[in-house]
């Protein structure tokens, strides 16, 4: 066997060593960090409803469906889908919640995300028709993440469509976190006005349905 082949053979053998660790290594990532799939837990009610109140407790919220998650046939979007479709924007619809029923019924709260310096930001914005009325942060682990304004949310209040975080707050030493939150808001600023309406409609029947079922016919949300 010449030398020529012998090389090639190395370098066969070389590679598939580094696919087997590269594979042992995603697998093992996936086994202790799996990926982040939105949820409605408790914890979640708990931050919608500070932002956008019910009205009654963190605790009945939940447990009397004040609060709930919304899947494609209710606001008609395949959130798979739509994120491929505005991958250039950099940020992802993660879920959608309404509140049916309550001191805010017919608002809804959006789940964005885009990546910061140090991994993906997660926020939930509360709506009433596509204007923001709430928000907060549901994960982050920026190392900056204390260098943002404390008004940043406050600000977001009242607003609808595209904001410029940047061009308000100036610097503030966290920018790769301000920017990944500008993209997540413009994402979520933008399905809800273009879906509004349907998930108005969606949580009108939602209503309709809670005050059915209060009324004592087993009518299930």
């Amino acid at each position: 066997m010449n030398k020529s082949i012998v090389n090639a053979l190395k370098s066969v053998a070389v590679l598939v060593c580094v696919s087997v660790v590269c594979v042992a290594v995603l697998a093992v990532c996936n086994m202790y960090f799996p990926k982040y799939t939105p949820t409605l837990d408790r914890a979640t009610a708990e931050r919608i409803n500070a932002i956008c109140p019910t009205g009654v407790t963190d605790g009945e919220a939940f447990d009397k469906k004040y609060i709930v998650m919304l899947g494609s046939d209710d606001h008609g979007v395949d959130l798979d889908k739509y994120n491929k479709s505005n991958k250039s924007k950099k940020a992802e619809i993660l879920a959608v919640y309404g509140e049916p029923k309550g001191e805010n019924a017919f608002s809804y709260i959006i789940e964005s995300s885009s990546t910061g310096r140090d991994g993906d930001i997660v926020i939930l914005i509360a709506y009433r028709d596509a204007v923001i009325v709430g928000a907060a942060v549901k994960k982050q682990g920026e190392s900056y993440y204390n260098k943002l304004p404390a008004e940043l949310f406050d600000f977001l209040t009242g607003k609808s469509g595209d904001v410029d975080l940047g061009a308000e707050f100036g610097k503030t030493g966290a920018t790769l976190s301000l920017n990944a939150i500008n993209r997540a808001v413009n994402l979520s600023n933008d399905f809800a006005i273009t879906y509004n309406s349907a998930i108005r409609n969606s949580m009108t029947d939602m209503a309709s349905a809670a005050e059915t079922n209060e009324k004592g016919e087993a009518v299930e949300l």
